[in-house]
C-alpha cells in the first residue's frame, strides 16, 4: 500500500496535466470529421514452421479500407499499417485462412471498414533437398565442317532445395544455354544454371564450368 500511495502521489501535478492533455487531444480529434482512405500493404506470413514452407499462387498483397479524423488519416502511411497472418500451428496440406481485422496492425484512433480479400488459400509442404545432374543446354551451329565431340561439366550435380512435391519431379538442372553459332575450336566457359520452378533455389552457389570440346567431321582426334 505504501509503494501504491508514493506512486500515485508523486510528481502528481505532472501526472494530472499529462492525463488533462490526452483528454484534450483526443477530444479535439474526436470532433473531426471523419475520412476514410483504402491502402495496399503486404502481407506477411510468421512463424511458419522449421522445415515447411508456403507454396502456390499465394496473396502478397492486401487492402485495408480505414476511417479515422481526418488529421490522422492524412499523415498515415504504408508503413504505420502492418497484415500478418500467424501459421505457428499450421500443418503441411492446404489451409484457408480467414483475414479480419485482428490481423492488421493499425494506429491509435483509427477504425479498420474492411480487409480485402477477406480470406486466403495457401498450402504448405515439407522442405526437401536432393543432388541432381547438371546438362549443359547447347544452341546455334559451330562452324561448317566442324560437330562437337564431347561437353564435360564440373561439378557435375548440384544440391537443390525446395518444396518436396517439386523437387521430387526434378531429374536434372540446365545451363544457361551455350551458344556455338561460328565456333571452330573447343572451348571453356562459366556458365549460370537455370532452375525449372522459382520454388526451388540452389544449396550451395558455386560456377558450373563447361567445356565443350569441338572437331571437324571425320576427325579420329
Amino acid at each position: 500500500m505504501q509503494v501504491l500511495k508514493e506512486f500515485l502521489t508523486r510528481n502528481r501535478f505532472a501526472k494530472v496535466f499529462s492525463i488533462v492533455l490526452a483528454t484534450l487531444l483526443w477530444m479535439t480529434i474526436s470532433r473531426q470529421a471523419n475520412s476514410e482512405i483504402g491502402i495496399s500493404i503486404p502481407l506477411e506470413y510468421r512463424n511458419i514452421p522449421s522445415q515447411l514452407e508456403v507454396i502456390g499462387d499465394t496473396t502478397d498483397m492486401v487492402e485495408v479500407r480505414l476511417r479515422g479524423p481526418a488529421t490522422l488519416i492524412r499523415e498515415m502511411t504504408p508503413q504505420d499499417i502492418s497484415a500478418t497472418i500467424d501459421l505457428a500451428d499450421a500443418a503441411t496440406g492446404e489451409k484457408i485462412v480467414q483475414l479480419t481485422p485482428k490481423n492488421v496492425r493499425i494506429p491509435f484512433g483509427i477504425e479498420i471498414v474492411r480487409v480485402s480479400p477477406s480470406q486466403v488459400r495457401l498450402s504448405l509442404d515439407r522442405t526437401m533437398s536432393k543432388s541432381v545432374p547438371v546438362t549443359a543446354t547447347l544452341s546455334g551451329e559451330p562452324e561448317s565442317g566442324t560437330e562437337v565431340e564431347i561437353v564435360t561439366i564440373n561439378p557435375l550435380t548440384v544440391e537443390v532445395q525446395g518444396p518436396e512435391s517439386k523437387v521430387r519431379s526434378i531429374e536434372s538442372v540446365p545451363t544457361a544455354p551455350i551458344n556455338l553459332a561460328g565456333r571452330k575450336s573447343s572451348f571453356t566457359g562459366i556458365v549460370d544454371l537455370d532452375l525449372p520452378d522459382d520454388t526451388l533455389r540452389l544449396q550451395h552457389l558455386s560456377p558450373v564450368q563447361v567445356h565443350v570440346k569441338l572437331k571437324e567431321h571425320g576427325s579420329k582426334e
